[in-house]
Parts: structure tokens; sequence; C-alpha cells
């Protein structure tokens, strides 16, 4: 561990990272709960992310107003998020105001109101960012692609926001028991980076989070065996057709999740690699195309997003059987391969330039692992890949007995993926 990196644990659980950068003029901190959606019970369909949005709502000495008002004039901002494993809430400004912006942020993480009146306000305003995502198919689609892959009954395949069906029954009691439970010390992770003093830090968060109840553990549905599902949504309005493939991945403690995300990479994460390359720069069939590796404690998913008018359908697809057969047959050539090494580690090198990123990396390094990893320690695992490792994760990420899809378009779009299924299953 770097000398100037700092990890505490407080005796109720928190764990505490302080990433000092005195060359910097800024202060990022972050504040996050190991609770997610996949850790609601299914009458709690939405709640991790309603009692994110509750809690910038008010605590028993600010209102919403207040908070943002009182963190813009400190010339801060904040901000929050839920995804399937965590809650995180954040907040960059001035190095020399990190006292008073933590005091605000510890305040609303650990001592929120929930209003019955806001909760109904707060009810309408998700209802609102329900009809917004979709209204916009490139995240509706993740929605659809999530529920392939996990299935509609399992957390993990149930949508963030929650839905009009289940927003009705988070009441103000379960809102709270939610929020106890799972706001507790041993599930509270905070980072702290920047022109920071790290023994300011460490007294600051134990004297306004040391009172937090150790808490107890928290359970989740464990990931279940993979299977082919296919959604379809249609919508005759738009002019392409939204595709996603997914196919279910290593989890993220899997010893070989340095050669899967370099796998992605060559797949589909730059300009370089052989889906854009190859669908864009050469058929000229789509405008975007991407992959993606997905993680969780205990499963993961390599994804295949692109959006193009359904008449280019079929031939992207048998692209794409062609692109991913060849890795799995012949696997990647050794230029790929140090291109790829190359631009992991420069990209992470170049956002860890900054307090957000450093903040994060020893956020989530806490999160995941429950200690700090040393990014240079995450650098020569990438570089120490070989190209037999490369090959073994193709076979593994390229199962055809797990793909699934989701599509949003019109029909002809639905009709030319079903023929493509068919081609490939038989």
């Amino acid at each position: 561990m770097p000398s100037s990196v700092q990890i505490h644990r407080l005796t109720n659980g928190i764990r505490l990272a302080t990433i000092p950068m005195p060359h910097m003029a800024s202060v990022a901190m972050g504040i996050w709960a190991a609770a997610g959606s996949r850790h609601e019970t299914e009458t709690e369909h939405g709640m991790a992310h309603f009692v994110e949005h509750m809690l910038f709502k008010g605590t028993p000495t600010r209102s919403a107003e207040v908070i943002s008002r009182h963190v813009e004039r400190l010339g801060a901002s904040i901000d929050g998020f839920t995804v399937e494993d965590h809650t995180g809430y954040q907040i960059k400004g001035p190095a020399e105001k990190f006292a008073p912006l933590f005091e605000i942020l510890s305040d609303l993480y650990s001592h929120p109101c929930f209003d019955p009146v806001e909760i109904d306000a707060e009810r309408q305003v998700i209802l609102e960012e329900i009809a917004m995502i979709r209204d916009q198919p490139s995240q509706f689609l993740d929605d659809l692609i999530s529920e392939a892959t996990w299935g509609s009954a399992h957390p993990l395949g149930r949508t963030i926001t929650g839905t009009e069906e289940s927003l009705e029954h988070l009441n103000r009691a379960s809102i709270t028991a939610f929020h106890d439970r799972a706001y507790t010390g041993q599930h509270t992770v905070v980072a702290v980076a920047g022109n920071i003093r790290p023994e300011e830090v460490l007294e600051t968060v134990e004297s306004l989070l040391g009172q937090l109840p150790s808490g107890e553990v928290l359970n989740f549905q464990p990931a279940g065996p993979p299977h082919h599902q296919h959604h379809f949504h249609q919508d005759d309005n738009q002019e392409q057709a939204q595709f996603a493939l997914s196919f279910r991945s290593i989890d993220r403690h899997h010893p070989s999740r340095h050669s899967h995300k370099l796998l992605s990479i060559i797949l589909g994460e730059n300009m370089s690699s052989r889906l854009f390359q190859t669908l864009r720069e050469q058929l000229g069939l789509c405008y975007e195309v991407q992959s993606d590796l997905i993680s969780f404690t205990d499963a993961g998913a390599l994804q295949i997003y692109l959006a193009l008018s359904p008449e280019n359908l079929t031939k992207a697809l048998d692209a794409i059987s062609r692109i991913l057969e060849n890795l799995r047959q012949k696997g990647v050539k050794k230029i790929e391969l140090e291109e790829a090494k190359s631009y992991s580690i420069g990209q992470n090198r170049i956002s860890l330039e900054s307090t957000t990123s450093q903040m994060i990396w020893a956020g989530e390094s806490l999160l995941y692992f429950d200690d700090w990893i040393d990014p240079e320690e995450t650098h020569a695992r990438f570089a120490a890949v070989t190209l037999d490792e490369i090959g073994e994760a193709a076979n593994v990420a390229f199962d055809p007995e797990s793909l699934c899809t989701a599509v949003i378009g019109a029909s002809e779009a639905r009709t030319r993926l079903a023929k493509w299924l068919a081609k490939i299953d038989g």
C-alpha cells in the first residue's frame, strides 16, 4: 500500500480510505452503503433507489432546499446514485471546505426525515423518471437485457427504479425499515481524496458517523444458472432498432477477471475493437456498437449493444457471430492483446489524476474487496495476461447456452432476430 493512502476501520465497522493529493485544490468525498436493488425483497422493488432520493429531501436541521443551497454556497456539487449492489453519495468541492461539506453529507446519510409529504412528492418524481427511461430506448434496453439475463423473478433482473405498481406499496414505515437495516456501520464505506490531512478526516468521520449502529449482515438472493431468454419491445416510431446480447460471465473475484476485461476491450470497448472496426468501419452497418463487462460478487455478464436500422440487423448479427466464433476458435493476436493492455492501463492512470476518480477507486476497493487495491498491482495483473488466458476467457465468455437478447424497435427487428436465433440454435 502506498504510504500516502490510509485505511481505517472504525469500531462500528465503517471502513475509511483517505488519499492525500496535496497538489490539488479540491477534495472529493463519498459515502457508500453496500446495499442496492439486489438487497430488496420482492415487495421492496425500487426501495434502494427511493431511499437514495429521499436522503436529499431533508434532515431534522436541513430542508432539501437548504441542503442544495448550502453545498453550492460552499462552491461544491453533490450527487447520488443507486446500482444493483450499492448506493453512493458524493460531494466535490474546495479542499478547505472539507469539514462543513462532510458534515452535510453525513447528516443526510444518517439522519433523513422521511417526511410523508415528501415521500408522496418524490414518488411522482420517480414515476416521471421511469417514464423518461421508457422514452429513451438506449436506457430502456438496459432494463430489458437485465431481465433477460437474470430473470424477472430475480432482483438483478428487476428495474432499479421500481415500477408504477411497486412504488405504490412503499411507505414511511417500510422506507425507514430499509434504511435502518442497510445504512449501518458494517455496510458503510467512506473515501476522501484531495488536499486533505488524513488525521482531520479520521477525526471528522468518527465524530459524525461513529454513532451509527454496526448492524446485521445483509442477505441477497444468489444469481441462478444461465438460461436462454429473449425480450422484445415493439416501438414502431423508432427508425432504429436498439439491440443487446448478453452472455453470463465470471464474478468480480474470479482469478481470470483481468483476462475477461481485456477480452471485452478487444471485442468492443474502443475504436480499435473488432466490433467497431467490423460493423461500423468496414461494413457501415451502425453508428454505435460497444461491449461491456458487468461483475457482481457471485456472477457477471458480458454484453454487446448496438443501434442500427432493422434492415441491417441480420447482417450485423451474422458479423457478430463470426467475430465471437473467431475469438473462440483462434483467440486474439499478440498485437491486439498488447494494445488492449496499454489502453486499459493508460486510461486508468489518466483517470486517477482526478480527486473524484481516486475517491471512487478507493471506495470501490473497500466495497468489493474489503481492502485498498493499489492501481499499479492491478496494472501488473493486466500486463501479465497471456494469449492462452485470453483464449480460455473467450471460450468461457461466449458460451451459446447462456446467450440472451433484447431488442427495441419495429416488428421487422423482432422477425429478423427470431430467424437469426433459429439459425444459430439449429
